[in-house]
């Protein structure tokens, strides 16, 4: 039943594993991460699942140099409609992403494109959307 967070001033410096961090929180409609130090995290999977209240996302400071499991990251966040991404997004690390995508019915990638359940549920499509010669589901915010 969770309806708000703030986790603007939380110092995530130290942490490693943010797995399943807000996942099931269906109620949430803003949720600020966009101070998050995410440097040394390895692990995302998990960490918004279900939350289907939110619309949007900046995960604009995320660093994902050292992350390998990003597995059901965002699986059923059926209204989210944007995610917002930075130049340190970076999947090169990942070796688990399977159903991160997963029933986000209504996410819309920076130059349009669109959710579509037959593209692949994986990191394939976790980039900054470059159209349709390179289309993914993220929107670049410098």
């Amino acid at each position: 039943n969770l309806t708000s967070l703030d986790v603007s001033s939380f110092n995530t410096s130290k942490v490693d594993n943010m797995a399943g961090m807000f996942s099931g929180c269906s109620n949430l409609t803003s949720l600020d991460v966009s101070n998050f130090d995410t440097s040394k995290v390895t692990r995302i999977d998990w960490m918004f699942s279900c939350c289907s209240g939110l619309t949007n996302l900046d995960l604009s400071s995320f660093n994902t140099s050292n992350v390998t499991n990003m597995y059901a990251m965002f699986d059923s966040c059926r209204n989210l409609t944007t995610i917002y991404v930075g130049p340190n997004w970076n999947t090169s690390s990942v070796t688990s992403s399977g159903s991160m995508f997963n029933n986000c019915t209504s996410l819309v990638g920076g130059n349009g494109t669109t959710y579509n359940n037959s593209n692949p549920k994986d990191k394939t499509y976790a980039i900054v959307d470059g159209g349709t010669s390179n289309p993914g589901y993220f929107t670049l915010k410098n």
